[in-house]
């Protein structure tokens, strides 16, 4: 009996020790992608609750709804593609590090083509569709929008600085934005997208 005691005296700190320490492994894997593309100051100051920017992560908004003219003709509209996780990039010609990233929005699309469940969209400010089309090309796998009265981007996102980027859940919330040109086809930033699918799936399963 006091062996059996002795055992389970030295048993249990180590077995608390090591749940611990995969539950606090875990919740890094989660966490390493936004750190990555953050930093650990904002991301820290993120998860107190700071708002402004740069950047956002949460899970208390919803996206404005909105529709607006398609490439090629059509129109789109956000709420008919719940279910689907939404990058939405806000961009304009005027703007070069738009440009610079705009190759990397295009190899997201491709990458994610296969998924089934991201779409990618970039909403251009620009005046008509020659405009938006110096930079993309009709065969494009991006759903690229005309927003040239601004009313959608300034209006309902508030967005004044480009480009800038929303992550959207299948749920229509807004989980994610990030300020600024960024390679989207990084491994870091797949892993970000991957990690809303994955919350997705692991609901529907429950």
């Amino acid at each position: 009996v006091i062996a059996t005691l002795i055992v389970v005296a030295i048993a249990f700190p180590l077995l608390f020790f090591f749940t611990g320490a995969i539950v606090d492994s875990r919740a890094r894997a989660r966490e390493a992608p936004f750190r990555a593309l953050l930093g650990n100051a904002r991301f820290e100051s993120l998860m107190d609750g700071a708002g402004g920017v740069p950047h956002y992560l949460g899970a208390s908004l919803r996206a404005p709804d909105f529709t607006l003219p398609m490439q090629g003709g059509g129109e789109w509209k956000l709420s008919d593609h719940r279910g689907k996780v939404i990058v939405l990039n806000f961009w304009t010609v005027t703007c070069r590090p738009c440009i610079q990233e705009m190759p990397t929005i295009e190899l997201l699309a491709e990458i994610i083509e296969p998924w089934g469940d991201v779409e990618v969209v970039a909403v251009s400010t620009d005046r008509n569709w020659d405009e938006v089309e110096t930079i993309i090309a009709r065969n494009t796998r991006i759903t690229s929008l005309l927003d040239a009265d601004r009313e959608v981007v300034n209006g309902s996102f508030g967005t004044r600085l480009f480009p800038e980027t929303w992550i959207i859940d299948a749920d229509g919330v807004i989980r994610f934005r990030y300020d600024g040109a960024l390679d989207w086809s990084d491994p870091v930033a797949l892993d970000l997208i991957r990690a809303y699918r994955s919350a997705r799936q692991a609901s529907a399963r429950r």
